[in-house]
C-alpha cells in the first residue's frame, strides 16, 4: 500500500530539496520509500520542475476530491437523488429517508453538504447547536411543595407533557405517549394554568400516568387529576432529561414552528396535520414502525 504524503511532510520535502538533498536522502529523512518521493514530485511539482508545499498540497487536495466523483452514489444516480429530495422534510429525518431508500444517512448528509446546500433547510436541526437547559439556581415555587415527584412513579408507561411558547401569548400543549411516541398537540390562547386545565378537562386521550415539568402552567394539577382521572407526576427542577421523549417531540415540532414563531397564525387543523405526519412517520426507536401502529388507537395504518 502506497504511503500518502501529508501537508507537514510536503513542507519538510520542499525544505530538504531547497537544501540540496536528493530524493533518496529526502526519503530517508522522512522515513518513506524513495518511490513515494518520486511519485510526489511527478504529480505535484510545478511545470518548471520546482516543488512548493502549498502548491503541491492544493493539487493533491483537488485530485483527492475528484477521485471520488465516480463513487458518489447520489450525484451519479439522479433518480435516487430526486427521490431523496422529495422525501426530505424537517419532520422526516435523513435517517428515515435512508432507511426507505436502502442507503446510509451519512450518504445523504454528505451529498447535501457537498452538492445540495439548498436542502439544509430540510434537515432536522439545520446546523444549529443544541441549547443548554437549566441554570445553577432553581426557582422556588410554593405550589410545587406538595406535588407527586417522579421518584414515586412505578411504571414506564403513560404520557409526558409540556407547552411550547411562541412570539405571542398563544401556546401549544403537547403530550407524547411514552411507549409508542404517539403525539397529541392542542392550541391554547395563552399559557396559563386555567387554559391547560380547560383543554385537558375536555380531552379524551390523556389519561393514566402523566409526567410534567414544574412550569406554572401545571399549577392546577389536582383539578386536572380530578377531571381526567389521571395520576400526575412531576420531574425534578431543571431535569428535562426525565421527560426526554416529550423534549424530543417538542424539538421535532420546532422544526415546523421555530422559536419566535407566531403560533396565533395557525389553526388547530394545521397543527393536527403536523402531528398526523409525525404519528405516521416510521421511527428507528420503534424498529421502523410508526407511532400510530404501536399506539394502536389512531387508525389502521402501519
Amino acid at each position: 500500500m502506497h504511503h500518502h504524503i501529508n501537508r507537514d511532510e510536503r513542507v519538510a520535502l520542499a525544505t530538504l530539496l531547497r537544501e540540496g538533498f536528493n530524493q533518496s536522502e529526502v526519503a530517508e529523512h522522512l522515513g518513506v520509500h524513495r518511490s513515494t518521493i518520486c511519485r510526489e514530485l511527478q504529480h505535484n511539482a510545478r511545470a518548471d520542475g520546482s516543488y512548493h508545499a502549498t502548491h503541491a498540497n492544493c493539487l493533491a487536495r483537488d485530485r483527492r476530491k475528484e477521485s471520488k466523483r465516480t463513487c458518489r452514489l447520489l450525484e451519479n444516480n439522479p433518480a435516487l437523488a430526486n427521490l431523496a429530495e422529495a422525501l426530505l422534510d424537517p419532520l422526516v429525518s435523513p435517517e428515515v429517508v435512508a432507511h426507505e431508500l436502502g442507503i446510509t444517512h451519512e450518504t445523504i448528509y454528505a451529498w447535501i453538504a457537498r452538492s445540495r446546500p439548498d436542502l439544509l433547510c430540510r434537515l432536522p436541526q439545520r446546523g444549529r447547536k443544541r441549547r443548554r437547559y437549566g441554570s445553577k439556581r432553581a426557582r422556588k415555587q410554593g405550589w410545587t411543595k406538595n406535588v407527586r415527584s417522579i421518584e414515586e412513579r412505578t411504571t414506564e408507561s403513560g404520557w409526558e407533557g409540556d407547552t411550547i411558547k411562541g412570539s405571542t401569548r398563544t401556546r401549544v400543549l403537547t403530550h407524547v405517549e411514552r411507549e409508542s411516541l404517539f403525539t397529541v398537540a392542542d392550541l391554547m390562547r395563552d399559557g396559563t394554568a386555567d387554559s391547560v386545565h380547560a383543554v385537558l378537562k375536555q380531552h379524551q386521550k390523556i389519561s393514566g400516568v402523566v409526567t410534567y415539568d414544574r412550569g406554572s402552567e401545571f399549577a392546577l394539577w389536582q383539578m386536572i387529576e380530578r377531571d381526567t382521572k389521571a395520576t400526575i407526576f412531576f420531574a425534578h427542577p431543571q431535569h428535562p432529561c426525565e421527560r426526554g421523549k416529550n423534549e424530543n417531540t417538542n424539538g421535532r415540532l420546532r422544526r415546523v414552528f421555530p422559536k419566535r414563531f407566531d403560533l396565533s397564525t395557525i389553526s388547530q387543523r394545521q397543527l393536527d396535520g403536523v402531528t398526523e405526519l409525525m404519528n405516521h412517520t416510521p421511527r428507528k426507536s420503534l424498529f421502523w414502525r410508526t407511532p400510530c401502529a404501536v399506539y394502536g388507537k389512531c387508525c389502521d395504518s402501519d
